[in-house]
């Protein structure tokens, strides 16, 4: 069996798992039990992201690094606005305090766009 069937079974899997979890995270907090459990389902969509997002860039090459870079421009470009935004919200006299969390989801996908355009060439030179 290869790598991506193996890699699609597990996705498979791991679907189910986060099914379960958030069923027993439902229906746990709705009978009014620890909250600590709200963070059981963050595992399983965890794996979900990464075996997703391995599936896809496996299935797709060359446009994938285009829609990377396109993605980080935008992002960029997003991060800027919100990171302005956070400034004159905090700038006023009764400051808007949660304005200051919006530039970290324009930041994450800096990040993850930025380390996958940095290892794409790396591991295309080994793979030769």
């Amino acid at each position: 069996m290869n790598t991506t069937a193996r890699v699609r079974r597990a996705h498979r899997l791991i679907a189910v798992i986060f099914l379960a979890t958030l069923v027993v995270t439902v229906l746990v907090l709705a009978l009014r039990g620890p909250q600590w459990v709200s963070y059981l389902p963050l595992a399983p969509l965890a794996g979900l992201f990464v075996s997703g997002a391995w599936m896809y860039v496996r299935g797709r090459r060359s446009p994938v690094i285009g829609r990377a870079r396109q993605v980080h421009r935008w992002s960029g470009v997003v991060f800027t606005l919100a990171v302005l935004a956070t400034i004159v919200a905090l700038s006023l006299p009764d400051p808007i305090v949660w304005v200051s969390y919006l530039p970290l989801i324009p930041l994450a996908a800096l990040l993850f766009t930025g380390l996958f355009m940095l290892v794409s060439p790396i591991r295309a030179r080994r793979t030769a």
